[in-house]
Formats: structure tokens, sequence, C-alpha cells
């Protein structure tokens, strides 16, 4: 699972010489071919090695990730007995896994111990386990630092579950777009099932439903009202002013939901006038955007409804702009240049951030 988007990007072939599913090493077939037709720079992989026959399932236990996001608290929603957010339960969950080094670098502990504490508690209050995974794939292996959104999202999940193949018959991975705005991404309803071998199933779930009817079910979780983190510019709690908060305190004022997660956002912070300066590029970013519109208007939110059309239109003027920055950034000599012009685009605007990862190990215990 590692190596498999290593290997397709060097061209390279894959050998182990310890035996490998069958039919996992059928799924991958499909897997490659899809990667292809996507990103035509990948190459074809060839496998050698011993070849294990089927083997019946040994386990019933099932997993899911857990980062506190609207993804995975979706996913535990659906799967608690008797839930009461007018949604059939649709199977059962034992653990939660949390991965250290994905979101969070392996080395931010300072970063990550206190949303685990969080996580822990909530995982505690609905009598699930909590299991955390620390891993520095992202650290060592390029493909997985530069391609992970676009390409090695999904693998590197199924790669955490497969380290407990013994302990598990199924791993759930909550859904990135729904059906219907479908697109080349890490994490596909098409790729991700193509991990499962004879003996675990990795399931996608959750992508007939839009981000925002997510957001509604998760609203009505308690557990999710204080320990909600769906922040990418820290781990240790919602910064309340980057693009990916901004995107949920929308969906929740949208929804009616604010007073319930007062915890969880600092809403001193958020204005819908600001909506207006969201930067949200001119891609697959919009998606979410553009389902908040409707829902918006339906619920007479015409205020929310405009600055996010006004935001936009707005973001689609800037973004060739914005991607050819992002380019100059990566060239030599002139870098610092795109760096400046990016910085001078988006000046005013609410845009993603990131959290700057630690590099030094400070020990993995």
């Amino acid at each position: 699972m590692a190596m498999l988007p290593m290997a397709a990007s060097l061209g390279e072939d894959i050998e182990l010489s310890l035996p490998v599913d069958a039919l996992l090493l059928e799924n991958i077939k499909g897997v490659l071919a899809i990667w292809r037709e996507w990103y035509p720079e990948l190459h074809d992989v060839r496998i050698h090695c011993p070849v294990a026959s089927y083997q019946a399932p040994r386990v019933t236990r099932t997993a899911a990730f857990f980062s506190g996001g609207i993804d995975s608290y979706f996913t535990i929603a659906r799967r608690l007995p008797g839930n009461a957010y007018g949604i059939p339960v649709v199977g059962e969950l034992d653990d939660l896994l949390t991965v250290w080094g994905f979101d969070v670098g392996v080395h931010d502990e300072a970063q990550f111990r206190p949303l685990a504490d969080k996580l822990a508690e909530s995982t505690a209050t609905m009598n699930l386990n909590h299991i955390i995974v620390r891993t520095n794939l992202r650290d060592v292996v390029e493909v997985f630092k530069k391609r992970w959104g676009s390409l090695t999202f999904g693998i590197g999940l199924a790669f955490i579950g497969f380290i407990f193949e013994k302990r598990f018959g199924t791993v759930v991975l909550g859904s990135s777009y729904p059906y219907g705005v479908l697109m080349p991404w890490g994490s596909h309803p098409m790729v991700d099932p193509l991990f499962s071998s004879s003996s675990l199933k990795i399931v996608h779930d959750g992508a007939s439903f839009t981000r925002i009817g997510k957001t509604d079910i998760v609203a009505g979780l308690p557990e999710a009202e204080n320990s909600l983190h769906v922040c990418q510019a820290a781990g240790t709690e919602n910064c309340s002013a980057c693009e990916k908060c901004y995107r949920t305190m929308i969906a929740l004022d949208i929804l009616g939901k604010k007073k319930s997660f007062v915890s969880a956002f600092n809403w001193t912070l958020y204005d819908v006038e600001k909506i207006k300066t969201l930067y949200i590029g001119g891609g697959h970013a919009q998606i979410f955007y553009q389902e908040m519109v409707g829902v918006a208007q339906d619920v007479g939110r015409t205020d929310i409804a405009a600055a996010l059309f006004a935001a936009s239109r707005r973001s689609r003027m800037l973004a060739p702009m914005v991607y050819w920055a992002d380019w100059l950034s990566r060239q030599p000599v002139v870098w610092q240049w795109g760096i400046a012009l990016r910085a001078l685009l988006l000046s005013g605007s609410i845009g993603p951030r990131y959290i700057r990862h630690a590099t030094k190990a400070s020990g993995l215990g």
C-alpha cells in the first residue's frame, strides 16, 4: 500500500518476498487503471510476489477513522444504536482510529495532544474504543507529501487499516465529496473499495450526502458540540478564521446551530459580510459553497446566499492568477516572487491555512 503510489510515480515495479492476498492484487490492477486515466503522468506497476489464496475473514470488528471533523462524526452518528438523527442505522462500530502524522505532523506533540484528549473523551462518551496510530509516512515518502489530496489520501488510510488486518474485518473511510460532483481525488468511492482484501473490507461511506447535509446530522450529536475539529491551521482548536473553519461556521449558521457550537468556534470572528472575502479557488472547493447557497435560499438566509455568491465570483476571478503565483513559487530562483505575488493577491482574504509541521523528532513514544 505504501509503495504503490511511489512506484506509479517513479515508473518502477514492486518486488515483495512475502505473499500478498490474491483479491488485493486483482483490485490493485483496477486502482492503477483508474489512477492512470485520471493522471496520465503515472505509470503502470508490475508487482512481483508470492500470491496468497483466499482467506475467509476471521474477525468481525469494525473501525472508522476519526479526526473530529464533519465526515468522521457523520460516519459515527449513523452507526450509533438508536440514533435520533433522522437516518437509519447502517452498521456498527467497535473502534475509532485517529492518525497522528497525517493532518497534524508526526512531531507536533503540542498540536496533537490536546486534540487527542478531546477526541478520546468524546469516544468514551459514545462507548467506543479510541486507538491512536502515529506514522511518519507523510514525512518520509515524497508522493505522500506532495500529492496527499489528489492521489494518496485514500491509500494512506488503507495503509493504516492493513496494519490492523488481524483486528478488523471492516474499516470505514468517510467520504469527501458527494455523488453527482465526483472528480479525481485521493479518496473516491470508485477507488477506496478496491483497497480491500479477502480478509479486510474497506468501505467508502456517506457519498450519498452533501457536506451541509452531513453537518445537519452532526449538529444533532451532543459529543460533537465540544470536540468538533475541522481546522487545518491548528491541531489544538479551531482557529475560526481560516477557510475551512469559516465553511463549517457558515453551514452551522444556515442550519441555526450556532448556539450548540459556542465551545467549538470563536463566533466573535464570524460575520456574514466577511463571507464575501473568502477565497475558495475556482475548482472543487466551490462544490461545498454551491450546496450551501441552495440551502440558505431554502431557509430564507438570503444574506448568506448573496455573500456566498459574491465570494464565489470573486474567487473565480482570482483563481487563475493565484494558480500562476503558486506555479512561480515552485520554480528555482524566482520562487520568492511567487510567494509575494500570492500574498498580494489574497491580501484581505479568508483563505486556507495549514499547520506548520515541526521537523525535529521529539521521540516516538
